[in-house]
This record gives structure tokens, C-alpha cells and sequence, in this order.
């Protein structure tokens, strides 16, 4: 019951999410925007119903309040664009659902409007009837205008109403709902050797007439590698540093000032003395981040750094030990290691060098493959797996009991969705597959199963009704996006849509 519980909360903060991915992935099915009929200040105009900055901003803070009840902590405002444009978004579904809703003759009526408004703070008096001076400054204060509001109105329970016609023609049975539980609960653990082709064989000798023909052929990826490895080619002023920091607030009072100083004096006095840098470094510096490294920050260039310590890293000379530099971070001594001067290395000198790794990562990738379609080969002869890697004394890796994930996700091997489509498709009597997984492009897995865990019924009973729920809401998003889209490009290629995230650049 306590993990049918947890489920429950793992499908509220679903729903949630889902709800939030449907209203973006609209905005990203238009590429970018529509040109209609938008006025001056308009984001989003549907056939006459039209929404200013003003309206994605109301809609905005009225999404980040749902966020944060369902999502407590977890949710994090961000990214401010993104949220603008899921409200915005937001918007254009509620117009065109609206607009459908009037199509279809659906009305709003009086009585449905003053039931609405008595739900608002204080908008009922004393006598039990409506407060029309409360309901005026609430529409003001929040939609401009009475009208605006009213409208605003209007349309919401017009959404609502065609949104009760598509959720009554969603209907999902117990036995859907088991299965679907069941898909997502089971779970399997396998045993896989994967074969990594990602290193280049730097010892592979590569001829001048074999560069030259890799460039004649693939000059395309010659220079995109180029372009990939511009840090190296393309190259700022960089030094590689060492410090020691002590810790000091931006504004600490005077005295933890001094007292820092007269620590980080001290040290100063036993590296000037003949003390070891790393050797301190790895005693008192107070930077975890390089403490362990004997205070190693690698190389860096301008603009990486706070700008006194990297004004002193860049005046000092190799082997130099700078004064005490203040930062925002607090107190540094620096100790310059090396230097590399700028520089910028063209294309035509770069080609043959370029080749050459291209054609040993080639030729790594392939012999990666050819290893895995030996193993493949040897399982189709009857050996399983692991009985066939251990002859060929291959690594074997097992996973922990992994489940059906929509992203595909496995654990230890990362995105690979056909692997574990594949994995719950073995079986006790045919454990190992014979198919090689590709995964990025340059390494292969084949995989054995090991064990097969189903759920228990009594778990599933638990989850049941919650089951048909989410699966009626998904479904229901999924119809009701669909209707969306089909009316959505209809009223475009009139002309008479239009969404235009400009009005809000700030």
C-alpha cells in the first residue's frame, strides 16, 4: 500500500509535467511563430480573439502558482522565456478550443457566469448577491477592463465545456489500465559486454596517400571536425594556475578581515621560506574544488576568471608567486605553472592531422563491431552470452532490475530505447539476443537476460483506478492536441492566425 501510495504521487507530479510539456510542445509544433492579423502589442490573436503581454503575464503567474502546489520545491522558475512562451502557448489553446466550442453552438449562460463569480474573494455581499464594486476592481485590476474580463470569462467555460465532450469520448477499461500497469512495473536485469569504439587507435600508422584520399572523399567531415575542435585550432592566451585560497565574505566585517589576512600572511611567509605550493595548497586551501589537485585550476583564458585574479595570473611569469589578490571569493596566493602564447592554426594545416584521427576512429569503430558480431556469431552457434564472453575472456557487466521507461533510459548504457524494448521481449528459453545494439554511434552491446520480476497483484489492484485516470488524462491530451493542431493550421493558412512572441522582449 505505501508504494501504491508513492505511485499516486508519482502520477499527480505526471500529470502535472505532462500538462506543462503539451502546452510547450504546441508552441514548438508552430517552428517559431505565426503571421496573421496581430495588432500593435499582440502575442497571440485566433480569428479575432486576441491576447496582449499583458495576458501571457497574468497567465504566467497563474501557471507558476499551480507549479509550485504540485511541485513544492522542485519547481524552479528559471528560465523566463520558456515560461513566457508556455503561457503564451496556454493561451492560443485556450482561443482555439473556445472558438470551437462556439462552433459547435456551446454558450456560456447567466446563471453558469454568476456562479463563477461568486467563487471570487468577496464578490459576494451580504444580502447573498453579487458585489459589482469587488467583481469590477478584480476585473480591472487583473484583465483591464470589465470587458476584457468578461470575455475572459466566457471563454473559460466555453473551454471547459467542450473539454467535458472530449474527455466523455476517452474511456479506458480496468484490464487497459492492468496492462499498462503491468508494462511499466515489470522488471528485468541483464547482463551485457558492451564494445567501445569512442578511442582512436593512436598507434595505428596512417599513410600520407591514405590522409590524402579520406580528404578527397569525406571533406565535409574533415571540416566539421575542424570546426568541433576550434579550441585547439583556434586558440585564446591561456595560463595554467595554482592557488590557495582562505575564505573571506565580500562583506565581512573588519576583523575577520584582518584575521584572514594575518592567516593567509602566514602562509605567504612559508611558501616565500621555501615550503612547497602544492604541498600547502593540499594542507590549508580552502578551495574544494582544486584543494586536492595540490590547488591545480588547469589552464584557463581571459575572462574565466574574476578580474584580479586574472589580471595577477596573466602579469606573472612562470614559477612567480603573486601577493595576496582579493576576490569576491576571498583571499588568493597564486602561483603561475605555464603559459601558452594565442594561436590560430588554418584549416589547410590542420587537414592531414585531422584526417589521420578520423581514420583512426574509424578504424577503432570497426574493429568495436567486428568483436561484437564475433560474439553475436558465436551465441547463434548456441552458447549464450556470458558463456560465450567468458570464453573470449570479455568484461561482463550486469544492470540493476531496470523497468520500461518512455526515454529509453538504461541504466549503466544511458538513452538506448530498442535495447530495452528488447530486453523485456527475452525469455527464459531464449535469454540471449543475437541483435547488436548500436548506442552514439561507436559502441555495441549485446545483451542476456538474467532475471524477470512481475509485480505482485495485489500492488497492481492498489494502482488501478489511479492507472485509468492517467491514462484518461494522457489520452485526453493527446486527443484534444490533435483536434488543436488540425484547427490550428486550418485558421493559419487563412491568414487568420497569429503568434508573435515580440511583444514581450523586455
Amino acid at each position: 500500500m505505501l508504494r501504491a501510495m508513492r505511485e499516486s504521487s508519482k502520477w499527480i507530479m505526471w500529470v502535472v509535467i505532462v500538462g506543462v510539456g503539451a502546452v510547450f510542445v504546441l508552441y514548438l509544433g508552430i517552428g517559431g511563430g505565426f503571421r496573421g492579423s496581430g495588432g500593435p502589442g499582440t502575442v497571440v490573436d485566433v480569428d479575432g480573439r486576441r491576447y496582449t503581454a499583458r495576458d501571457v503575464y497574468r497567465m504566467r503567474q497563474r501557471q507558476e502558482a499551480e507549479y509550485r502546489r504540485a511541485l513544492g520545491d522542485g519547481f524552479d522558475p528559471g528560465n523566463d522565456a520558456l515560461l513566457d512562451e508556455m503561457a503564451a502557448s496556454t493561451l492560443m489553446r485556450m482561443a482555439l478550443l473556445a472558438r470551437e466550442a462556439e462552433q459547435m453552438g456551446l454558450r456560456a449562460s447567466d446563471p453558469e457566469i454568476r456562479s463563477y463569480l461568486k467563487a471570487l474573494p468577496g464578490a459576494v455581499d451580504e444580502s447573498g448577491g453579487l458585489d459589482q464594486r469587488v467583481i469590477t476592481d478584480y476585473a480591472e485590476r487583473e484583465y483591464g477592463s470589465v470587458r476584457r474580463f468578461q470575455e475572459a470569462l466566457r471563454d473559460e467555460l466555453l473551454i471547459k465545456k467542450i473539454s467535458r465532450l472530449l474527455a466523455e469520448s476517452v474511456a479506458v477499461s480496468e484490464a487497459e489500465a492492468r496492462d499498462a500497469l503491468l508494462h511499466r512495473q515489470r522488471e528485468v536485469q541483464i547482463a551485457f559486454v558492451r564494445f567501445e569504439g569512442s578511442s582512436p587507435l593512436e598507434d595505428l600508422e596512417v599513410s600520407d596517400a591514405e590522409r590524402e584520399a579520406f580528404q578527397a572523399t569525406d571533406p565535409e567531415r574533415v571540416l566539421a571536425a575542424y570546426d568541433e575542435r576550434s579550441e585547439e585550432y583556434d586558440r585564446p592566451e591561456q595560463v595554467r594556475a595554482r592557488h590557495i585560497l582562505v575564505r573571506v565574505p565580500e562583506d565581512a566585517d573588519p576583523e575577520a578581515e584582518a584575521a584572514a589576512r594575518e592567516q593567509m600572511d602566514a602562509i605567504a611567509k612559508r611558501i616565500g621560506e621555501g615550503a612547497d605550493f602544492v604541498d600547502v595548497a593540499l594542507e590549508v586551501s580552502e578551495d574544494t574544488g582544486s584543494k586536492e589537485q595540490g590547488g591545480d585550476l588547469g589552464f584557463f583564458p581571459r575572462g574565466r576568471m574574476v578580474k584580479p585574479f586574472e589580471e595577477a595570473a596573466f602579469s606573472l611569469e612562470p614559477g612567480a608567486v603573486s601577493e595576496v589578490i582579493r576576490t569576491t571569493h576571498g583571499l588568493h596566493l597564486i602561483r603561475v605553472e605555464e603559459k601558452r602564447a594565442a594561436m590560430v592554426v588554418p584549416l589547410e594545416d590542420a587537414r592531414d592531422e585531422i584526417a589521420r584521427d578520423l581514420i583512426r576512429s574509424d578504424k577503432a569503430v570497426e574493429m568495436a563491431r567486428a568483436r561484437a558480431e564475433a560474439l553475436a556469431a558465436a551465441i547463434r552457434e548456441g552458447r549464450s552470452l556470458v558463456e560465450a564472453a567468458r570464453e573470449a575472456k570479455l568484461p561482463i557487466q550486469r544492470t540493476e532490475p531496470i523497468r520500461h521507461r518512455p526515454d529509453g533510459y538504461v541504466p549503466s548504457l544511458g538513452p538506448a530505447p530498442e535495447l530495452l524494448t528488447a530486453a523485456f521481449a527475452l525469455t527464459e528459453e531464449k535469454p540471449s539476443s543475437t541483435e547488436i545494439f548500436e548506442l552514439r554511434g561507436d559502441e555495441f552491446v549485446l545483451i542476456q537476460l538474467l532475471e524477470r520480476t512481475e509485480p505482485a497483484a495485489e500492488e497492481i489492484e492498489a494502482l488501478v483506478d489511479v492507472e485509468r485516470e492517467r491514462l484518461r488524462i494522457e489520452r485526453q491530451a493527446q486527443l484534444e492536441q490533435a483536434w488543436i493542431a488540425d484547427r490550428r493550421d486550418s485558421l493559419a493558412e487563412r491568414g487568420r492566425l497569429f503568434f508573435s512572441l515580440k511583444a514581450l522582449e523586455r
